[in-house]
């Protein structure tokens, strides 16, 4: 079923809550202004689950609509939706909810019943599953954070580079991941090294270029060839299987438009296949224009 008009929604008073101490490097208020969604806003309820947005800013099946209190991040979203998928992270019951929270919960469901052709597109792995791929975004935001040290950072990178980052101080921290960060890629345990393969093709493997560039690749002789195929089977898996550079080239010409690059998707390149349903570039089919209602 696909409902046709929202609920009104009487949107209550606003009120202040103490900022949570984990926004302190972004907030510097003591209180911010929240939409309470219970009844009773003075007692303390359980915390529901939220995700990382910055993280999945990439995908273009993703739409974040509003955060919450939380221990993570400001940002960190805690209502959003997923191709025909929805994430309504507060946790509590309809039953415990005041006007607003059951109205919201119900626009929320009317509203992803109408992406009836969108569908999750990236496979980005649990953390309960095991050992998952550091994300370049998180490892941003520590550093830039004023006196960090390579301690704090360190679960999240290879040997190989701790030992070329020992003893250097946070400046020298945010000047490397300036000059290499574009270019970490996680090892098989999740933590990142720097991927000198796509360093010598001085492009970042986010950028389209970098595909052009590496398909280009194949039709040399000897080993830079060998590195393009072996950098086109890692950021793109879906390619062609044969590493021909004739099957590359068709492969990029009907995929290039609908093609998009997600980090928490496994550092890799995706096809849009509602993009390339419908002949819109995945960068113009974003949020309400994914829908299947007009």
């Amino acid at each position: 079923m696909i409902f046709k008009k929202p609920l009104r929604i009487n949107v209550g008073r606003k009120i202040q809550r103490r900022t949570p101490s984990a926004w302190a490097g972004e907030v510097s208020e003591r209180t911010v202004e929240v939409l309470p969604l219970v009844s009773d806003a003075n007692r303390q309820g359980v915390p529901g689950w939220c995700t990382y947005s910055d993280d999945f800013a990439d995908l273009p099946e993703v739409e974040f609509f509003c955060g919450g209190i939380n221990t993570k991040t400001v940002t960190a979203a805690a209502w959003w939706r997923q191709g025909n998928l929805l994430h309504f992270g507060f946790d509590l019951s309809p039953s415990e909810m005041n006007e607003t929270g059951q109205a919201m919960l119900l626009n929320s469901i009317a509203y992803v019943s109408r992406f009836t052709e969108d569908q999750p597109i990236a496979v980005t792995p649990s953390v309960f599953a095991g050992p998952v791929p550091r994300l370049r975004n998180s490892l941003k935001r520590l550093l830039a954070r004023d006196s960090v040290q390579l301690e704090s950072v360190e679960y999240m990178l290879a040997p190989s580079v701790i030992t070329a980052l020992r003893e250097k101080g946070s400046a020298a921290l945010r000047e490397w991941l300036n000059q290499n960060g574009d270019f970490l890629y996680p090892e098989t345990d999740g933590r990142l090294a720097v991927d000198s393969e796509a360093i010598s093709f001085h492009t970042p493997p986010a950028q389209a270029e970098f595909i052009e560039k590496a398909i280009g690749a194949l039709r040399e002789s000897g080993s830079r060839a060998q590195t393009a195929a072996s950098l086109l089977r890692r950021y793109a898996p879906d390619g062609p299987s044969d590493g021909a550079a004739q099957a590359w080239e068709k492969w990029w010409t009907e995929n290039g438009p609908y093609l998009f690059f997600s980090e928490a998707g496994g550092y890799r390149y995706y096809v849009d296949p509602l993009a390339k349903k419908r002949g819109v570039p995945t960068r113009e089919l974003r949020g309400p224009a994914r829908s299947s209602v007009r």
